[in-house]
């Protein structure tokens, strides 16, 4: 079954790029599993991360990267080809031998994390997604984009990571409409978290109007400084905001992961493509983080957590259409 996750916050520098990297690699070379990563934001940073800048400007400049596919829908053009944009085999860690052993299943072939990559050319689509609808003579919303050209491809994979702009417009809610699920995160102070009512108030309005299937997966807490005030305090106030972000939108208020990603300089040097590490626990560090021996234990907890959540929700939702079943008379 594949499971499709969005990455949202509307304010930048939360770590929101470098968590969802962190949790396709973590995901695809501990777990086994295979990953796609949709970048939806045109910073392009998880683009980038996974395959560097000289492969990255030949995919833009051939324009095979998901601009394109709004653009073309934009100008009525036929440029993108999903079948070459999708890049296959990202990450530095996959200069590393796979461990013998590893379970990959007999779908699982050596490249375990693709990528549709981003372009700084989304802003100009952005701009102009209401074009598509004019143009299309109304055939086509601007909001279903990505569904029309790449939900069927979303099969081939256990899990599709969606990193979303740091705003709710139209290339945000097409990442939206194939999700899921949706994820938050966020450093725990008032400048970060105090778009998080506005994230639940648009996407429940969307879940609504356009009978999605969309729910929040919970609310990460990022770039954590256990020497922190503010962070304490910010940490201690989050359940509260969270009760008053979802009353009235017919969802229980989401719960925080239990797992609380640190501030540290590791994890940043993490995200550059030219390093060669030698296996993961050398690229996420091997240096104290709080109570963890090992910053590259953070990891592998997030993605043991992520996992079990997926597992609890799908669990629930099979509980939820039997108890709608009115037994026969």
């Amino acid at each position: 079954m594949t499971h499709v996750v969005s990455f949202i916050n509307l304010k930048g520098g939360v770590a929101k790029t470098t968590t969802l990297v962190q949790l396709a690699e973590t995901l695809a070379f501990i777990k086994g599993k295979r990953v796609l990563v949709l970048d939806l934001d045109p910073q392009t940073n998880a683009t980038i991360a996974l395959m560097g800048e000289t492969r990255w400007e030949a995919a833009d400049e051939a324009g095979q990267t998901v601009a394109q596919l709004f653009l073309d829908q934009i100008h009525d053009t036929h440029i993108f080809d999903v079948t070459r944009a999708i890049v296959r085999g990202v990450s530095n860690l996959n200069r590393i031998t796979i461990p013998q052993g590893m379970e990959l299943g007999p779908e699982v072939t050596y490249p375990r994390i693709d990528l549709l990559p981003s372009s700084i050319r989304l802003i100009e689509a952005q701009d102009r997604m209401a074009d598509i609808s004019t143009r299309s003579h109304y055939t086509v919303s601007p909001m279903t984009v990505i569904h029309r050209a790449l939900e069927q491809r979303f099969s081939a994979y256990d899990y599709v990571l969606i990193d979303c702009p740091p705003n709710l417009g139209y290339i945000t809610q097409n990442g939206l409409e194939v999700s899921d699920f949706y994820l938050v995160p966020t450093i725990p102070d008032k400048l970060s978290t105090y778009g998080i009512p506005q994230i639940v108030k648009t996407i429940s309005g969307l879940q609504r109007a356009r009978n999605l299937k969309i729910r929040c997966m919970g609310v990460l807490v990022t770039k954590y400084q256990t020497i922190s005030g503010i962070h304490k305090r910010g940490l201690e106030d989050l359940p509260a905001l969270l009760e008053r972000a979802f009353e009235g939108s017919g969802q229980a208020p989401a719960p925080l992961f239990e797992v609380r990603m640190p501030q540290a300089n590791a994890t940043a040097e993490a995200m550059d493509f030219d390093r060669s590490p030698t296996n993961f626990r050398d690229k996420y560090g091997r240096g104290k983080s709080g109570s963890f021996s090992n910053l590259y234990e953070l990891p592998m907890l997030l993605a043991d957590e992520f996992i079990h959540r997926l597992d609890e929700s799908g669990d629930q939702g099979e509980a939820e259409d039997q108890s709608a079943v009115i037994p026969a008379s």
